[in-house]
This record gives C-alpha cells, sequence and structure tokens, in this order.
C-alpha cells in the first residue's frame, strides 16, 4: 500500500477516494477516526489519508488527484439531468445521482 493523498477533513479525503474508485483504483482512507485524538496526537498524525492498495496504481492516482477539483466555497453545480442545485463539492447530483459537470 502507498499513501497518494492527505486531507484537510474526513469529507475531502471521502471525495478523493470515490473519485480513484471511479477510476477503478482500489483504496482506503486511514486515520478517519483520529480527529477525535488531536491534542494526544500530533495534527499531521491525526488528518485522514488515502492510501492506494496497488503500489503500481501510485503514479496513476497522484496523477488524478493532481487535476481533481477543488472549487472554490459557495460554488454551485447544477445536474444537466434534473436541473437541481448542488454544492460544488459533489461529483453526483444529490436528487438523482447523475454525474455532475467539471
Amino acid at each position: 500500500m502507498k499513501r497518494v493523498h492527505i486531507a484537510p477533513t474526513l469529507l475531502d479525503a471521502q471525495l478523493a477516494a470515490d473519485m480513484l474508485s471511479s477510476l477503478g483504483i482500489a483504496n482506503h482512507i486511514l486515520n478517519a477516526n483520529a480527529a477525535g485524538a488531536l491534542g494526544e496526537l500530533p495534527f499531521m498524525q491525526a488528518q485522514p489519508e488515502v492510501w492506494v492498495d496497488d503500489d503500481t496504481q501510485e503514479r496513476h492516482a497522484r496523477e488524478a488527484l493532481a487535476d481533481f477539483p477543488s472549487p472554490a466555497p459557495g460554488e454551485e453545480k447544477t445536474c444537466p439531468h434534473c436541473s437541481e442545485r448542488n454544492p460544488g463539492n459533489f461529483l453526483s447530483c444529490w436528487q438523482c445521482g447523475s454525474a455532475l459537470p467539471g
């Protein structure tokens, strides 16, 4: 296993993990529950991390995460299928499940 991403929040780690999974890259989130240990553990050891199972997928995963969109706070996306407005960090529509643009 190789670490490919350190996320500031568990939500960001889950978004990155979901994106890698959609590309067929098996992965795991480690430190998912470590935020409760802040103060007991150093900050950098309590952040969620995304690890890929197959070491040979590390480069592909890092390249994919480098292009991973990080929309500005407050930015919204409109679903092309049902026209529902979604937060900018969503990859699929919360209402119908269709893929969102960009």
